[in-house]
């Protein structure tokens, strides 16, 4: 994956990735498989995490592990589709019997139907729900009394920066993020001490399904004319934001909605 550019005139440090921040953490990342999961699987192996691989695309996640372990990480997979609650209970079940314990759940999978609304099929609609929505909802209830038993946990889930500014032809894809942000705040009331629960919202990102379709040209032409930062969002944008709300350090955070978008909207 290439590094990030920066946008021009920006004088932007390097960052520095620390090998053992995340040692003996045991990590579940969905969506792993591409895009920022995959991004953020190598970021959390790079700083000594146990990386397990959650994803329903069986040769990509795989690719992911081996890349990973050749790099000198630990990861494991799972093969799990999140918008079905038994192959879910399977997996978190698989992971607490390998490893006794949840320390971060980073739920990436997601999926998005580009049309206008009165053409979008019944079928689409519920595919985007179950996956986005329903799969937040299966992860976080099989994970939760997991972090409660330990008390401690952290739970991130991705919205999106579609929610305050809605792209066309996403109508179900906003309505499925924008109750994830419901899905956040409501389990952050309930998940109990030492366990915090976030949303990360990201703009328009390269390498991502989205940015793979055809539609994405113009999009991308219309996100850069608002944001303020005037580059396109990159994998590892997201993944270093991951990192810090998937840390100790943010303890105080919860029920949040974290935008990463380069200033495209501002909430």
């Amino acid at each position: 994956m290439k590094a990030i550019t920066h946008e021009k005139g920006a004088q932007v440090p390097s960052i520095k990735v620390y090998a053992n921040k995340y040692l003996d953490h045991v990590i579940v990342v969905t969506g792993a498989a591409s895009g920022i999961g995959k991004v953020t699987a190598h970021l959390f192996a790079e700083q000594g995490a146990d990386v397990v691989l959650f994803d329903i695309d069986e040769p990509n996640i795989k690719d992911v592990q081996s890349s990973i372990l050749q790099q000198g990480g630990k990861a494991e997979i799972q093969v799990c589709d999140v918008s079905d609650d038994g192959s879910v209970n399977k997996a978190i079940d698989a992971t607490i019997q390998r490893f006794g314990k949840i320390d971060v759940l980073i739920n990436l999978a997601g999926t998005a139907v580009f049309s206008p609304l009165e053409r979008q099929t019944t079928e689409n609609y519920q595919q985007v729900i179950s996956t986005n929505l329903d799969g937040g909802f299966f992860l976080t209830r099989a994970v939760l009394p997991h972090m409660r038993k330990a008390r401690y946990g952290r739970i991130i889930h991705t919205s999106s920066s579609t929610t305050g500014n809605p792209a066309f032809g996403l109508a179900p894809y906003v309505a499925s993020k924008a109750g994830i942000i419901g899905l956040v705040r409501a389990s952050a009331v309930e998940a109990g001490p030492g366990i915090t629960v976030n949303a990360l919202l990201p703009g328009l990102t390269d390498f991502t399904k989205v940015a793979e379709t055809e539609q994405s040209s113009l999009l991308f032409d219309s996100v850069l004319a608002r944001q303020a930062i005037k580059r396109r969002g990159h994998p590892l944008d997201m993944a270093h934001a991951l990192s810090f709300i998937a840390s100790p350090e943010a303890a105080f955070f919860t029920g949040q909605a974290f935008e990463c978008s380069g200033g495209e909207s501002f909430r």
